[in-house]
C-alpha cells in the first residue's frame, strides 16, 4: 500500500508540473519535488529489492508504461536548463547516473548536459575530470572520450559541440 501511495503521489505531482508548464508558469518548483519523489520511490524499492530498476527503461515497465519516465527526466533538467540552475544540473544529474547501470540505455545524454553546466559555471578542470571519470565508468562510450578531447582542445568549441548534440538527442 505504501508503494502505491508513493507512485500516486508522483501521478499528482507529474500532472501538476505539466499542467502548470501548459499554463505558461516555468518557473513551477515542482519539478524538483517530481525527480526528487521519483528517486526516493527508487531508493525506497532497492531498500527490498536490490535488483529493483536497474536500468532508466525498467521503471516503464514496472510501472506498466503509465508515466514517460525518460522523457519526463529529460523534461526536468530542459527547465533546469532554462531556469540556468548548474550546480542543480550537476547534482541531480550524479545522482541519476549513479542510480542506474546504464548497461543498456546511455547516460551520455545526461552526463553531457553535467559537462556543459561545469563549462557554464567555468569549471573547465571539473568538466575535464568528470570525462575522466566517465571513460572509466562507461570505456566503450565515446562521446566521453570526444567530449574530453574538445574540452582540451577549445572550451567554446566543446561548448558547441555539447550544445549540438543536445539539441540532436531525442531521449535521455
Amino acid at each position: 500500500m505504501g508503494r502505491d501511495a508513493k507512485w500516486n503521489q508522483f501521478a499528482e505531482l507529474t500532472a501538476r508540473c505539466y499542467k502548470a508548464t501548459q499554463n505558461g508558469n516555468t518557473l513551477n518548483t515542482c519539478w524538483n519535488d517530481v525527480f526528487y519523489a521519483l528517486m526516493d520511490i527508487i531508493d525506497e524499492e532497492r531498500r527490498t529489492n536490490g535488483g529493483f530498476a536497474r536500468e532508466l527503461g525498467d521503471l516503464e515497465q514496472h510501472t506498466d508504461f503509465k508515466f514517460n519516465i525518460e522523457g519526463l527526466i529529460r523534461d526536468y533538467f530542459e527547465w533546469l536548463w532554462r531556469l540556468g540552475d548548474y550546480q542543480e544540473i550537476c547534482k541531480s544529474g550524479d545522482r541519476i547516473i549513479s542510480a542506474f547501470d546504464w548497461k543498456v540505455e546511455s547516460s551520455s545524454p545526461i552526463r553531457r548536459m553535467v559537462v556543459k553546466a561545469l563549462m557554464e559555471m567555468g569549471k573547465k578542470d571539473e568538466a575535464v575530470q568528470y570525462c575522466m571519470e566517465w571513460i572509466k565508468a562507461e570505456p566503450e562510450d565515446v562521446n566521453a572520450a570526444m567530449t574530453k578531447k574538445a574540452l582540451l582542445a577549445d572550451a567554446d568549441a566543446a561548448k558547441t559541440m555539447l550544445e549540438g548534440q543536445q539539441e540532436g538527442e531525442a531521449e535521455c
